[in-house]
């Protein structure tokens, strides 16, 4: 079956813009994790993170930062947080941006864990290793977007965790946002490098504590 466009503006969207901008996006991301230490709220982190916006010269971006601490992990990108979290010394935390760079999207995001929490450890670790794995499959099978999430919800679950976002994965690309708005997850043709956000998001089964990772596909 052949794809239709993944949007009107792939003809002007190069690899090496999305690679730049994605570059800017983890020294941005890296910079982020310096201030998040224990004491501090998330709305203290988001306001922070906005404001080293600035310094880094971004002016847009596609979604608000989401940092969420503890039992808030579990929250997706649709969700918004009933109740304000200070993060604690032992504790998990993540964080997503999506700033626009040069008319580009540079989403990225991961999970923090602060003290010696085994499920905390674990989480955040199988959350690493799922999305590496997911990458290493769409690269050796060329696989659609429908086929690459049934493998990640087979690795989430063989891991013991509940895959925790639908619809998971989103095109980027020039700024504002055309094509395929359903998520990676329901494409049914082959995933193109360079124009796809890989989404991990998982949680535990009962306990109310989650993990987050995400990065363009190229």
């Amino acid at each position: 079956m052949q794809a239709p466009p993944v949007a009107e503006y792939t003809q002007k969207q190069v690899i090496e813009k999305t690679k730049h901008a994605a570059k800017i996006a983890n020294k941005l991301l890296n910079e982020i994790v310096k201030f998040i230490k224990p004491g501090i709220t998330e709305r203290e982190a988001t306001e922070k993170t906005i404001q080293l916006y600035s310094k880094f010269g971004i002016k847009r971006n596609w979604h608000n930062p989401y940092i969420y601490f503890g039992t808030n992990t579990i929250l997706t990108f649709k969700d918004r947080a009933s109740e304000e979290r200070i993060l604690q010394d032992e504790d998990i935390a993540y964080i997503d941006i999506g700033p626009i760079i040069d008319d580009i999207e540079g989403d990225v995001g991961k999970t923090l864990i602060f003290g010696n929490n085994q499920l905390f450890k674990e989480l955040k670790l199988q959350s690493e290793c799922i999305f590496e794995n997911a990458v290493n499959y769409w690269r050796k099978n060329n696989s659609t977007g429908i086929e690459l999430y049934q493998h990640i919800y087979k690795l989430t679950e063989d891991a013991g965790f509940v895959f925790n976002l639908n619809p998971a994965g989103h095109l980027i690309g020039a700024f504002p946002h055309t094509g395929w708005k359903e998520g990676l997850s329901t494409y049914p043709y082959k995933v193109e490098p360079g124009y796809w956000i890989l989404e991990i998001q998982i949680r535990h089964p009962e306990m109310p504590y989650g993990a987050f990772n995400e990065a363009v596909l190229i």
